[in-house]
Order: structure tokens, then C-alpha cells, then sequence
């Protein structure tokens, strides 16, 4: 038996899996209850355009099909092979498919990695079988595969026998969780929208959710791509496939599970409490523009959203035109706006005055834009209401609409209509709501592609994700690996110190200066003194005023320790306070390694810069609000290390107190910032060791001066 021969690959590697032109279920039969038995029911019944055979030594025939002993057996080489047995027989089937050269296999069965040892055993004999092979395996513990545009349901999840047919789209889903994936796929079928391909990856024993995605990428077809994560067993084919992704201009929409699991413990950094796993992803999610979701319905409604739109047709800003039927509606509706980040700008006045002769006089047209309910009503008001919306669309200050509508009995129709055209006809997204619809509305738009939301708020939420998708394309933030600098760490790092109650190890705040100082990052100037004239002197040197800090490994939050005095501005007061200084450490019982003297830098902003290394992404560099405020507001971005300046610039610019205070920081003062930042994270993307946070927090900026004022360095 020869191999299938070559052909277009849609889904380039994978596109035996997805898009079989022959498929075998071995373990079929017609026994009530058999999962093969209905998987050849499925292919059936949903018009499955190729050949299918039933593999099962014991069975004439399945479902009317003539059933074969084995895969040598069938006519020619199966693409695709169902493996439609029990666990513990998996792995001699998955050891014929590969000596009778089948492109994929599909395996449904539980009993493997997600279970007890046994079943980890079970797992890994079938990695090994796979290993070195050719065959593309799906599984194991998965749902499937389906793919409407082919008939291929090669699934046997019970909310198939629900439909008649399978409705092709334009979005494509893969998912970690086979129930999150036919569950969404079945609401979008009951939406009349339906999905391209639905992908269950399960166990992940040889192809991972990032060679799904990378493969959904290169399909023509596949508009948007959804998915469900909660783990990665390769990261790295996962950014590979969100670049492939972001490259070729498709959408990823992501719903992820697990949000609670830290990182790393860290905890003797702010870093530890606001940069677990979960903001990682975020930043992930940041560079790649891959947009993030909080709930299945969400997933859905962004994604049929954006595969409702043009290609490239995505807003310049955040302007939103919102169009009502009804002053509450819009009320409501700015509310909103504001919470998703959207602005509703007044119409200009151009723009107005072109409405007056054309807008029912009961209207308003400040934005949001009140048509009232006479403007479908009143037959004169009715036959000028599309010149209206397009006036409205053509805005010159509005970057997308939400159309919101309700009701309108017989008139319905004609609203559809209008919107349609309306669509058709600009360059602008438009989100359609209406509450309380006629039958039949939501089938008419689907036909013509358009998800209609039946909660004003929800198309507002999906409306706010497709501003900030086109927002993240626009970003400079991407990781540089080429500019990472090389640096002799352990001219600064021989011994470290371990600290009583942890094993974390501690750089104490001189060393981590003088690791900043040589890779040219400005730090505030302070020299170590061993005794109260070595304070005075060094005072003298660094220059008043100055702050007296405690060095000892075994102290990191020194202020809450009372080892910290700061505006010490003569020599007596130096003295004294490093006297005080060292009582207070015998009291503690703390051992000194000396104290430090610096210089006090004035006023400015204070930020906090950190880094530390996540076990999936590498080195994970941040920037946010420092000093006492940064817990308070917890407003810290983070991105892959290292990045350049402008992904630095573009970076800080994220942080929510930036964008609600403008003149926080302006332009010339963000651009000193992002230098730092962007010199900073070239360093710590050399950092030698597994597990490590070295977190600068205050760097202080003035108008005039910039200094990093604290630092602490922690090996894991």
C-alpha cells in the first residue's frame, strides 16, 4: 500500500489531519454505543467528501460500508486514521498506522497523562512510538477534529447528533478543553454563523496547541483564529505560531485558564506579588497583538466580530460614533465607552450641520447620535435615514460605530437592510445590538456574515477589544534577543549571602549599584562606609543632602525595619544616624555589612524598573509606578527582554496612570525613561542564573536628573 500522494496543503503540515482526503476509523462497528461506530455516522451524515473505511477484524461491515481487517488492507493509504479504541490498545494501532505510512492519526482515548501513573507510562510509550515518525498526532484524550468546509467530523462529541448540517465560517478554534471547543463551536452553529475548523488537542503527546495554530495560520480561509490555553508544553512553537499569526495579519483570540499560578516566589521583591505567570501572558499577548478574553461568550463575540469585518478593515483610534435608536441606550452606552477605554467624541460641526436638514427634528446629533424611534416611523424620516448614517460614518474624528437598535416589528427588515449597505460602504468597523429582535433578524444578518449582539454592553466589549487589537499592531514592544548585552556577572557575584528564613540568595544594594554603574545606567551617587567617619566623608563626597541606609542580606524592606534615614543633611546628623543605625541592628540581631551613604536626588517621578526570569518566556523585563505607590496601584507593564527604546517608549506608555495623566510624563521625560528601560533589559537578558528578580525601585526622574536610588538583586 503506497502513501497518499502530495497535494495542496491548506493547513501545511497538518493538513492530512484537518483536511483528510481519505479517512479509516479503526475500532468501528455497529454495536450500540461504539464511538468509532458513530464517528462513521458523523462522517456521513455531514456529507464528508472522500472515502471512508471502517477498520475492524471482526466487523463485515459498518454502517452499510464495507469494513477491512486491517489498514494494510484498505484500498489505498488513508491521510487520516480515527483511532477509535481503548487505551490500553492505542499504541500497537498508533504502531500500524505509522508502518502502513498514515499521514495523521486522531486519538480519542482517556488513560493517558491526565490520569494516574499508569497512564503516564501509557503516555510516554506513545511519545516514544511517535518520535522520529512522520505521523501527525492528534491526542491523545481529545474530542477531535471538525471541519465544516469538508464535512469532516471526526469528533464524538454528543452535540453533533444536534445539527442537520454543519455551518462553514470564517473563524477556526482549537482548544485545550474538548468541551470548550464543541461547546462554542455548537453556539455559533445555533447563531448561523457556525466555524471553519474546531480542533480538540488534548493530551499534547506529539503536536501542540502552537502547531495548531501555527497550521490554522497559513489556512486562506481562517479568518480569526480562537483558542483556549491553560498551559504550554512548548512555548516556544507557541510564539512562533503567534508571530505566523500576527504576520499574516489573522486575529488570535484567546481564552485562558489558570490564571492564578505564580511564576516564581520572588518574595522579597514587589516583583514576586505583581508579575506572576498570568501578566507574563499578558505581555505575551501584548507583543503578538493576540487578543485576551475572560469567558467563552466573550471568545465567541470578538471572534465573529472580527470575521464579520474586511480584511484590514480595523479602527485608526478610539473613537467611537454611537447610534441609538433611543436617548437611554446612549447614556448607557457612553458609560460603557468609558469603562472599555473608548472615547465618544461630540460630532464637529461640518458634520452636524449636514444632519439638520436630514435628521427627524426630535433627534440629536452631539454623539452619542439619538435617531429616535420616529426616524423608522415617519415614512419622510425614513427615506433619509440612510444619507444620515452615512453622513454619521463619514465623521471625520470617528474611528468606529455601535449601532444599536430594538423592536421595530415589520420594520425590522428595512433596518437590516440600511445597515448593510451602511457596512458596505465604509472602511469603518460597525457593531450591530439589538435588544428584543423580531424573529428572523439574527438568521438574516448571519447570512450576510454579521454577529448581531442582543446586549448593547456586549458590543461595546467586542467593539473595545477591536480597538485595542489595532492598537497593539501598531506597536513598537518587540523582543530584540539580538541586543542583549554581554556582561562579566560574576566580577560582581562570587559569594552570595542566604538569608535565614529563605533560600533565596541576596545581592546587597552596593553591588546591584555597581552592576548598573558598569553597564552605564545612572545610579545616585553613594559610596559603602564601614565606620561613622567613613559615613562623613563619604556624605561629603556623594553630597547633601543624603540617605543612610543599612547593608545586610539578611534585611531587604530596610525602611519597615528602621534602617533607613533619609534628608540627613549636616555631618553631626550622619554621625548620629549612623549610630542609630547600627543599634538598631544589634537589636535585631542583624549582622552589617556596612552602611550606605547617597546622595539624596530631588523631586521627580518615581518609577520602578525589574526584571525577573519566567521558566516558559525567558526574561521578563517591567516597568511601572515606584516608590511608595507601587503596590498601592499595582500598575506595572511587562514585555520579553530585551526590547529597544521605542518598544520601551511604547511599553510605558501602557501604564494606566500615564494614560490617565498625560502630563505625568511628558514626551522628552518618557523618552529618558524608555532609554533606561531599554539599556536595563539588554542588561538583564544576560543574567546567568534560572530563577532571578533584580528590581530597581525608586528610579527617580526629574527634570533634570535620572537615577536609579534602590536596588536589589535576588538569585532563586
Amino acid at each position: 500500500m503506497q502513501p497518499a500522494t502530495e497535494r495542496a496543503a491548506a493547513f501545511g503540515d497538518l493538513t492530512p489531519l484537518i483536511a483528510p482526503r481519505q479517512v479509516a476509523v479503526v475500532g468501528a462497528s455497529d454495536r450500540e454505543g461504539n464511538l468509532g461506530g458513530l464517528a462513521v455516522s458523523f462522517l456521513q451524515k455531514f456529507g464528508y467528501r472522500g472515502p471512508v473505511w471502517p477498520v475492524n477484524a471482526g466487523q463485515p461491515s459498518v454502517a452499510g460500508l464495507p469494513c477491512f481487517p486491517n489498514l494494510r488492507a484498505l484500498p489505498s493509504c488513508p491521510d487520516l486514521a480515527i483511532v477509535a479504541v481503548p487505551a490500553e490498545a492505542v499504541v500497537d494501532v498508533v504502531k500500524d498506522c505509522i508502518a502502513a505510512g498514515v499521514a495523521a492519526a486522531i486519538v480519542w482515548a482517556g488513560g493517558f497523562a491526565e490520569g494516574d501513573d499508569s497512564g503516564r507510562a501509557r503516555q510516554k510509550q506513545l511519545e516514544d512510538v511517535c518520535r522520529g515518525t512522520s505521523l501527525k498526532l492528534c491526542g491523545p484524550n481529545c474530542i477531535g477534529v471538525i471541519n465544516t468546509s469538508i464535512g469532516l467530523a471526526a469528533s464524538f462529541s454528543s452535540l453533533m447528533t444536534e445539527f442537520d448540517h454543519l455551518i462553514p465560517g470564517g473563524v477556526s478554534i482549537v482548544s485545550q478543553s474538548g468541551g470548550t471547543a464543541v461547546t462554542a463551536h455548537a453556539r455559533a452553529q445555533e447563531l448561523g454563523l457556525g466555524f471553519r475548523v474546531t480542533i480538540s488537542c488534548g493530551n499534547e503527546a506529539t503536536l501542540t496547541i502552537g502547531d495548531f495554530i501555527h497550521a490554522l495560520a497559513q489556512d486562506d480561509a481562517t479568518r480569526v483564529i480562537a483558542a483556549y490555553v491553560e498551559g504550554l508544553s512548548d512555548p516556544a512553537r507557541f510564539l512562533e505560531a503567534l508571530g505566523e499569526a500576527k504576520r499574516r495579519g489573522k486575529p488570535v483570540v484567546i481564552l485562558k485558564g489558570g490564571a492564578n499560578e505564580q511564576s516564581g516566589r520572588a518574595a522579597l521583591a514587589h516583583t514576586g506579588k505583581l508579575a506572576g505567570s498570568d501578566r507574563t501572558y499578558d505581555a505575551i499577548f501584548r507583543e503578538f497583538a493576540a487578543i485576551r478574553v475572560y469567558s467563552t461568550e466573550e471568545l465567541l463575540d470578538v471572534s465573529l466580530q472580527l470575521a464579520s469585518l474586511r480584511q484590514g478593515q480595523l479602527p485608526a483610534g478610539n473613537r467611537v460614533l454611537l447610534t441609538t435608536f433611543g436617548g437611554g441606550s446612549g447614556v448607557l452606552a457612553a458609560d460603557q465607552c468609558a469603562r472599555e477605554g473608548l472615547s465618544v467624541p461630540t460630532l464637529d460641526d461640518g458634520t452636524r450641520s449636514r444632519l439638520t436638514p436630514i435628521l427627524s427634528p426630535l433627534g440629536s446629533s452631539i454623539n452619542p447620535v439619538d435617531l429616535t424611534p420616529g426616524s423608522m416611523t415617519n415614512p419622510k424620516y425614513r427615506a433619509t435615514l440612510p444619507a444620515v448614517l452615512k453622513t454619521l460614518v463619514d465623521a471625520p474624528d470617528i474611528d468606529a460605530q455601535v449601532f444599536m437598535s430594538a423592536g421595530f416589528g415589520a420594520l425590522a427588515g428595512e433596518v437590516v437592510t440600511m445597515f448593510e449597505n451602511l457596512r458596505a460602504n465604509t472602511g469603518k468597523p460597525i457593531c450591530i445590538s439589538w435588544l428584543s429582535p423580531p424573529q428572523g433578524i439574527r438568521q438574516s444578518l448571519a447570512e450576510r456574515g454579521v454577529v448581531m449582539f442582543d446586549e448593547h454592553a456586549r458590543a461595546i466589549r467586542a467593539c473595545g477589544h477591536l480597538v485595542r487589537y489595532a492598537a497593539n499592531r501598531r506597536h513598537r514592544i518587540i523582543h530584540r534577543p539580538e541586543l542583549a548585552t554581554p556582561f562579566r556577572w560574576s566580577d560582581f557575584i562570587d559569594t552570595v549571602a542566604t538569608t535565614i528564613e529563605t533560600t533565596e540568595k541576596v545581592v546587597s544594594e552596593d553591588v546591584a549599584a555597581r552592576i548598573l554603574e558598569s553597564a552605564e545606567l545612572p545610579v545616585a551617587k553613594s559610596r559603602l562606609a564601614c565606620t561613622t567617619a567613613e559615613a562623613v566623608r563619604a556624605a561629603e563626597e556623594v553630597g547633601y543632602p543624603v540617605a543612610i541606609k543599612a547593608i545586610s542580606p539578611a534585611i531587604t524592606h530596610r525602611a519597615a525595619a528602621g534602617l533607613v534615614r533619609l534628608n540627613v543633611e549636616n555631618a553631626d546628623a550622619v554621625a548620629l544616624a549612623d549610630r542609630a543605625l547600627r543599634d538598631r541592628a544589634a537589636g535585631l540581631g542583624v549582622t552589617l555589612d556596612g552602611i550606605w551613604v547617597q546622595h539624596m536626588v530631588s523631586g521627580g517621578l518615581e518609577l520602578l524598573v525589574t526584571a525577573l526570569r519566567d521558566p516558559q518566556f525567558g526574561v521578563i523585563v517591567g516597568c511601572g509606578m515606584g516608590g511608595g505607590m507601587t503596590e498601592i496601584i499595582d500598575d506595572v507593564v511587562f514585555a520579553r527582554a530585551p526590547i529597544d527604546p521605542d518598544g520601551a517608549f511604547d511599553l510605558i506608555g501602557r501604564l494606566r496612570t500615564c494614560q490617565r495623566l498625560p502630563g505625568l510624563l511628558p514626551d522628552a521625560g518618557r523618552k529618558r525613561a524608555a532609554e533606561f528601560l531599554a539599556r536595563f533589559s539588554a542588561l538583564v537578558a544576560s543574567a546567568p542564573w534560572e530563577k532571578f528578580t533584580f528590581e530597581v525601585n525608586p528610579v527617580k526622574l526629574g527634570v533634570d536628573e535620572m537615577a536609579a536610588v534602590d536596588a536589589l538583586l535576588v538569585i532563586l
